[in-house]
Formats: structure tokens, sequence, C-alpha cells
């Protein structure tokens, strides 16, 4: 049903796995209009995708590490997603 209706469903887990510097492969949902990816945090909308950004990460570790976490930072942290959310609240 999420991939279907591409609503940008993404798991809080995958989110925790990004904070704590391990790279996520996760099926698009639509959430990819709203987080980058490609290194870090990995889209795949079919199988062959799925095992190519298996390869990826693999052949990587260190730079999808360090971009997880980096994607974390910048998108789920507190400090980078309150004062928005605020001001859109109170507005």
């Amino acid at each position: 049903m999420y991939v279907d209706t591409r609503c940008g469903w993404f798991s809080d887990r995958s989110a925790r796995y990004l904070a704590a510097g391990r790279p996520a492969l996760v099926q698009d949902t639509g959430w990819s209009a709203h987080l980058p990816t490609g290194a870090g945090l990995l889209r795949f909308s079919n199988c062959e995708e799925a095992l190519d950004g298996l390869d990826r990460i693999a052949g990587d570790w260190t730079m999808h590490s360090k971009r997880a976490a980096a994607i974390a930072r910048e998108h789920f942290d507190a400090r980078a997603v309150l004062p928005r959310f605020l001001e859109i609240a109170c507005s």
C-alpha cells in the first residue's frame, strides 16, 4: 500500500539506523522526494536495485556510514526539525 500510494512513508527504525551511522537501503515509497539518496541512504524499487544498493554499501562502508550520520543530523535531529515545526504549528 505504501509503495502503491507513494505516500512517502519512512520508518522510524530507518531514521534510527541513520542516526547510529548505519547506512539504510529502503524501498522507495515516495520518501526520496524529501530526503537525499545515493550515499548513506539508498532507495530501491525492484530486486536489481536492492542488490545494487547492497553492493554499493558494502563497497564503501565508511563513506556510507559517515553520510548516514550526516543525513540523520540534517533531517531528523530536533535542532534541525523543531524550529520549522514550531514555525508552521504556531502560524
